[in-house]
């Protein structure tokens, strides 16, 4: 979809989503604490650090991967041979942790799954922001 007025691509805004992943892991985290036990409250609290973090993480190597110099330089198979290596190390860790954290009954599983969809919830919100400003804008031209 283009944009109306200049005729180019839209772009997701990253920084929107990274801003209500912690405003929602907030939001959750403070609503929780009046309707469940502090173990569930801290569940949600640590699903969704642990999953802005790996986030972070994941738009930081996602960059690399777009905008480095491997793949600037010919050696696609590599960079993507890299990137997807730290990914999954990645995957492994986090689900090593919350293994453990369940595991030593740290975090309780469903707290940590309504924590750990903070970021699929923001994304959400920001896609569906995004078409309804792009989807209304098309509309009135």
């Amino acid at each position: 979809m283009k944009d109306v007025e200049t005729g180019a691509q839209p772009e997701f805004p990253i920084r929107r989503v990274e801003i209500l992943n912690w405003v929602l892991a907030g939001v959750l985290s403070i609503g929780a604490w009046f309707y469940f036990p502090f173990y569930i409250v801290r569940s949600i609290f640590i699903g969704a650090l642990l999953a802005n973090v790996s986030y972070l993480f994941l738009k930081k190597d996602l960059k690399h991967f777009l905008q480095g110099k491997l793949l600037l330089s010919g050696k696609v198979k590599m960079a993507k041979a890299q990137f997807y290596i730290k990914y999954y190390i990645r995957l492994t860790a986090l689900g090593l942790i919350l293994y453990f954290l369940v595991r030593k009954q740290v975090a309780h599983p469903l707290g940590l799954l309504i924590g750990l969809s903070t970021v699929v919830f923001s994304i959400g919100i920001t896609a569906a922001s995004v078409v309804k400003k792009f989807y209304f804008t098309a509309k009135e031209a």
